[in-house]
């Protein structure tokens, strides 16, 4: 049965009521408004929940959309926080660092865009997932606001069942987005939580395109395809030889280990598929054989998050830090990547992202 909600009230000459939207009503007309507006500009204010530190971190954003049906995304748009800000106009994207006085530029590089948080935790961006489903009426800042439900996610990986849902909240007085909640499940259990709180919404009828500014005297620097691609070694290269510290301050050399299979888990604390490898990892089911060494190797965080993300992860082997140098080295540009050398220090294997084949690969209990 739809939903319909009335309001009355006491008219100077009886008593009047007045009919309001239903939830399939309120989302559509969101809908229009938002993805309508030729400009369109709105405050951002996330706390972004990390569960492997155990923190909340508090994002405060603004950001400015206009429509461009010459952009492959369909918007021109502008984001800033802090000291840094991100323009996308005419599908290129200038990344500013006013601390460094800095500008990069990426050309052709529209596919790295998609997960840009600017974009990804936009209203236009949620408005046109589907399907939203109408889940109930609830209280924010006293404001009565409707729940509208995307799932994003069901599914298994390594027997972890994965589950992830949009709550988007919009305000039925004005069908405006007020509130977006991110929660991901692992196992039924939460495993994080992001939330952003929208405001200041300004719309505007403008017809002058956007157009990057940057302050004078900033240094610019281009990032093509072929910067941003992993030049990965290839399996029979030799493996570079390193010198790194574990986080005990022990120094570990590769060539140390010659005569033995080594196995370099380049991995960072802010990377789902990181934290699931090192949970197939510990579990009882799994072990490497007798002639394997593994090592963790993180180019990214410093010791301090790191000894705080080892004290609730729990790295179940030696762990290498500030080994930037050696990511370099090894073509490294996302993560996990998994290098496997050989006892002769030839590289046996190389695999990018994770990949439960791999896991299994590497299981002496297989």
């Amino acid at each position: 049965m739809k939903k319909e909600l009335f309001i009355c009230s006491l008219a100077a000459f009886g008593f009047g009521c007045e009919k309001t939207h239903s939830p399939e009503e309120v989302f559509q007309n969101s809908k229009d408004k938002i993805l309508e507006a030729k400009q369109i500009g709105f405050n951002q204010m996330m706390l972004w929940e990390d569960p492997n530190l155990g923190d909340v971190d508090t994002i405060f954003r603004e950001s400015f959309f206009q429509k461009n049906p010459n952009a492959e995304l369909g918007y021109d748009f502008f984001g800033k926080k802090e000291d840094v800000e991100f323009w996308f106009v005419e599908n290129v994207s200038y990344g500013v660092d006013h601390k460094k006085k800095e500008v990069t530029v990426w050309e052709n590089q529209t596919d790295l865009l998609r997960g840009n948080a600017y974009r990804s935790f936009s209203p236009i961006h949620l408005l046109v997932q589907e399907p939203f489903t109408y889940r109930k009426d609830t209280v924010i800042s006293r404001k009565t606001l409707m729940d509208f439900v995307w799932l994003e996610m069901d599914t298994v990986i390594s027997e972890k069942k994965i589950y992830l849902e949009n709550h988007l909240f919009i305000n039925p007085a004005n069908s405006l987005p007020e509130f977006l909640s991110r929660r991901l499940y692992h196992d039924g259990k939460r495993n994080q939580l992001i939330e952003v709180f929208y405001s200041n919404y300004t719309f505007y009828q403008g017809e002058d395109p956007l157009q990057p500014t940057f302050p004078k005297g900033y240094i610019s620097k281009v990032e093509d395809e072929k910067t941003i691609v992993s030049n990965l070694l290839k399996v029979g290269d030799t493996a570079p030889d390193f010198k790194l510290q574990d986080m005990q301050g022990k120094w570990v050399k590769l060539s140390d280990f010659q005569g033995k299979k080594v196995l370099l888990d380049f991995s960072m604390i802010h990377c789902g598929w990181c934290k699931i490898a090192i949970d197939e990892f510990k579990k009882q089911s799994f072990s490497f054989g007798e002639n394997v060494v593994p090592l963790y190797v993180n180019p990214v965080d410093e010791q301090t998050k790191m000894e705080k993300y080892q004290a609730r992860v729990g790295i179940p082997f030696p762990a290498l830090i500030d080994a930037q140098e050696v990511a370099m080295t090894y073509g490294v540009k996302g993560y996990p990547t998994f290098y496997l050398i050989d006892e002769k220090g030839e590289i046996e294997l190389v695999n990018e992202g994770y990949s439960d084949q791999l896991i299994q690969l590497l299981n002496a209990n297989k």
